[in-house]
């Protein structure tokens, strides 16, 4: 995919930070310290990666986003922070090495969303000043509705940019991008909770507000870590039948990143696209049983084998949706005379769809387009249409096929 269009965005935007932040900065120099606290904590924040449920990443800076309108009365000193506070983070994470494709979605994304919370939380202010309310609870109510603005305006952006750079599909892109907000939470507390103290306790309100926030960080690197090592353990399992030769090497990894892939591009939730990826890479796991002489002898199916591996599988609770996509991934997605199998889940429909496109081309050597042409003639009842044409758009836009 071309990058330019993106790339040309991007520095615009950044162009555009630089001239609004200086404008904005030198109308508002009498608050000048805490302007120059803000920005250096916002970019400071960007070393403190925080792992998100989705599997990204945010990062302590967005803190400062809601502390910096309750320091700070005038809008014009509020944009300067938020403009001069991306622009500061922008170049810490480039720093840290973040790659540049990640940055341009940082940053569009961002921006939007500081511009949304900006409009926002003024915009309540001055109907709540208005109306004669002022006080903490008002400030509180328009962080809270501005706090909202911004998360959806930057998973709207987050998931655009994302589905554009990726071809993801776009329900997917977007559900990755709300399923951080219990981070978004936590950090927005943070920065309440910072600027209600400040002006009582001052240098004080530090500790004050991230001693809270550390037990939270610490319930994200646990949980993000589980994860991890729940993933590696499933692979590492999915891996013994091959190790054993009882299937081909690399089968179940080259099908579980199909699924995968055709996952995201139906939208699939991300949840449902993990439980999807475990059940591709335990597709074959019965076959371990095939060890055993005396079945051998007496002779096994495929229904079989997706049986003996069910309930392998469903031996860990936790698993036991991915059990019965393992036990019924075998079956044709219709039989004759019905319109489909109403049972069938999609992911188990789009196991069998990977899992026969990998043997056609990795164990049977056929070139892409031939295997998608059998898959095509398949459709009739073994392989779900829907599936078929989704793994097809995901094989174009990895090049393997032409459009």
């Amino acid at each position: 995919m071309d990058d330019q269009p993106l790339l040309r965005l991007s520095m615009l935007v950044v162009a555009a930070l630089g001239a609004s932040g200086t404008a904005l900065g030198l109308h508002s120099m009498e608050r000048w310290w805490v302007m120059l606290l803000l920005i250096g904590t916002m970019a400071a924040g960007h070393l403190v990666r925080v792992p998100a449920p989705n599997g990204e990443d945010l990062y302590f800076g967005v803190a400062v986003v809601a502390a910096a309108p309750l320091l700070l009365d005038e809008i014009s000193a509020v944009g300067a922070v938020y403009a001069f506070g991306m622009l500061a983070s922008i170049m810490v994470l480039d720093m840290r090495g973040v790659p540049r494709s990640e940055l341009r979605v940082h940053l569009l994304a961002e921006t939007g969303a500081l511009a949304a919370f900006t409009v926002t939380f003024f915009g309540m202010d001055a109907v709540f000043r208005f109306g004669g309310l002022t006080g903490q609870w008002a400030a509180l109510t328009a962080v809270v509705t501005g706090a909202l603005a911004w998360f959806l305006v930057g998973a709207l952006l987050k998931a655009l940019v994302s589905f554009e750079a990726s071809r993801h599909g776009l329900r997917y892109e977007w559900l990755v991008a709300i399923a951080d907000w219990p981070v978004v939470l936590s950090l927005f507390a943070t920065g309440v909770l910072f600027a209600f103290s400040w002006p009582v306790i001052r240098w004080w309100a530090f500790p004050v507000a991230l001693m809270p926030y550390g037990f939270s960080h610490a319930a994200f690197v646990l949980s993000s870590g589980t994860r991890v090592t729940y993933r590696q353990t499933i692979w590492a399992l999915a891996r013994i039948p091959e190790v054993a030769g009882l299937a081909p090497a690399g089968h179940s990894a080259r099908t579980a990143e199909l699924a995968v892939a055709v996952g995201q591009d139906l939208g699939l939730a991300p949840a449902d696209v993990t439980e999807l990826e475990y059940a591709a890479l335990m597709h074959d796991i019965g076959r371990i049983t095939l060890n055993e002489p005396a079945i051998l002898k007496a002779g096994y199916t495929d229904e079989d084998i997706a049986h003996w591996g069910s309930q392998i599988v469903a031996e860990a609770p936790y698993l036991h949706r991915v059990a019965g996509y393992v036990r019924s991934q075998h079956r044709p997605y219709r039989h004759p005379g019905e319109e489909r199998d109403e049972s069938l889940s999609l992911a188990a429909k789009i196991i069998k769809v990977a899992s026969a496109y990998d043997q056609a081309v990795g164990e049977a050597g056929l070139a892409p387009l031939e295997a998608l042409e059998i898959l095509h003639r398949g459709a009739a009842y073994d392989f779900d249409p829907k599936v078929v044409r989704s793994l097809r758009r995901v094989a174009v836009s990895r090049g393997a096929i032409g459009g």
